[in-house]
């Protein structure tokens, strides 16, 4: 198939013409048998309307006469000559020329001629008339009439006969017109499936057998795209691998010999009386935890991240999560409760609800008070799961909910009230586990006095 649009033109007036062929010859066909049929008539009228001239006025007349639809008149002045068997004794008033008029009970469409010429003594005596009775003035009128009724039906049966197999070919049109579209279409329709069923990470060019004009360009500018795609996440790869190897290394040195250099200066006895030493631990802990939440928001994007789907019970993985930071728990002595159904299975990814677990309540630890409360409640309903979790801490202003899960965003900046160090990717990360697992995240204010409460509902 070299163009849809050439195949389409082509095929839709191929089946056009050949519908309209045949409704049209289906008509040619009704609309003669109608005419043969009116001929016939009037063959069989004109025969009626001879047959009294020869035939012989002693022979039986018991004999019923050829019944035909029209009515025929013949009068020589006030004298009837002729009358088929369906017309009256008297005679038809009509003007010269066609009329409608109405006897017998119907209306009919009339014809009347006048005839000027007197007729022949052999004429008369063919008709039984004398002609001594007939005056040579006297005009000669001749009437033929048709039933209006009749006349109007034959012209809808004609016109009908036309019209049926138009309509009735109108279905068959449809359907060859469905298929020469559908079959126009089909290289697009086989694009767009391969496009929708690709995964996340299938970046291969889209392969098609017939390739159309009109869709080659794009074929050729969407293949050109996701080989770019796939050339811009290889390099993300290869940046986070590398932050992971440059980074990660030298970092640790640095704070292996920062921690030696401080245990010396003490033991050397070195005073610091402005706390540069444990500034500088604070900023390389910082910087090393920074390069870590990088790392993970990298591996949780849903584009890169192929989630390990799996029967696991989120009560459990919450009472593990709290007993891995219950030194932190323990040291601000805040009041921690697990609340709700005690198992609650789900399939999911258990590394990542760990993450998003571990950002949440590390949150919720680091920016409560001490001695403040913090409440996770675990629920489901209509096959979702709810967490909630809850804490008596400063809270964020409703104009912040949206903002705190950008990137690198922190309410207040690198000074925020709480004096906590941070890097602004925690709820960033915790918004890409959620979207991974196709659940919703909302923030609102605690029920407690103040703080902040955070819901996340995921289908089970």
């Amino acid at each position: 198939m070299s163009s849809i649009r050439r195949y389409l033109v082509t095929m839709l007036i191929a089946m056009l013409t050949l519908t309209s062929f045949m409704a049209a010859l289906h008509s040619y066909r009704e609309s003669i048998s109608r005419a043969d049929q009116l001929f016939d008539d009037d063959l069989q009228m004109l025969a009626a309307s001879l047959l009294p001239s020869f035939a012989d006025t002693t022979t039986d007349r018991g004999q019923p006469e050829t019944q035909v639809s029209s009515v025929v008149q013949i009068w020589r002045g006030n004298t009837l000559l002729y009358r088929s068997a369906n017309a009256p004794e008297y005679k038809i008033q009509a003007p010269e020329g066609y009329s409608e008029q109405n006897f017998s009970g119907q209306r009919w469409r009339t014809y009347l001629q006048l005839v000027q010429n007197a007729a022949s003594p052999e004429a008369a005596a063919g008709a039984g008339v004398s002609a001594t009775a007939l005056t040579a003035t006297e005009p000669l009128t001749v009437l033929v009439a048709q039933p209006l009724k009749q006349r109007q039906q034959l012209a809808e049966e004609v016109v009908l006969a036309s019209i049926y197999p138009v309509v009735l070919s109108l279905p068959l049109q449809a359907l060859l017109i469905w298929l020469a579209v559908s079959k126009g279409l089909s290289p697009l329709l086989k694009f767009a499936e391969q496009l929708s069923g690709k995964k996340a990470d299938d970046l291969t060019p889209v392969q098609l057998a017939q390739v159309p004009a009109e869709l080659s360009q794009v074929l050729g500018t969407t293949n050109q795209l996701l080989v770019k795609l796939s050339d811009a996440f290889a390099r993300e790869k290869r940046f986070a691998s590398d932050v992971a190897h440059e980074l990660r290394t030298p970092l640790s040195v640095l704070q292996v010999n920062l921690h030696n250099a401080i245990a010396q200066w003490q033991q050397a006895g070195v005073a610091d009386p402005q706390g540069l030493m444990p500034a500088l631990q604070d900023g390389v802990q910082r910087m090393s935890q920074l390069i870590e939440q990088i790392m993970l928001l990298n591996r949780t994007n849903p584009e890169h991240f192929k989630a390990k789907l799996q029967r696991m019970d989120l009560a459990a993985l919450c009472r593990e999560v709290i007993a891995e930071l219950y030194p932190q728990i323990l040291q601000k002595n805040q009041q921690v409760e697990l609340c709700g159904e005690v198992h609650v299975p789900l399939m999911a990814d258990t590394f990542a609800l760990r993450l998003m677990l571990v950002n949440l309540l590390g949150n919720a630890i680091k920016y409560t008070p001490a001695e403040g409360e913090i409440k996770l409640t675990l629920a489901t309903e209509h096959r979702l799961v709810r967490l909630t979790l809850e804490d008596s801490g400063p809270g964020i202003d409703p104009s912040e909910y949206q903002r705190v899960f950008d990137r690198f965003y922190r309410v207040g900046g690198d000074r925020h009230q709480s004096g906590q160090p941070g890097s602004g990717l925690g709820l960033a990360i915790v918004k890409e586990i959620v979207a991974l697992h196709a659940g919703s995240l909302t923030l609102g204010p605690s029920d407690f006095a103040s703080g902040l409460k955070i819901t996340v509902e995921l289908p089970q």
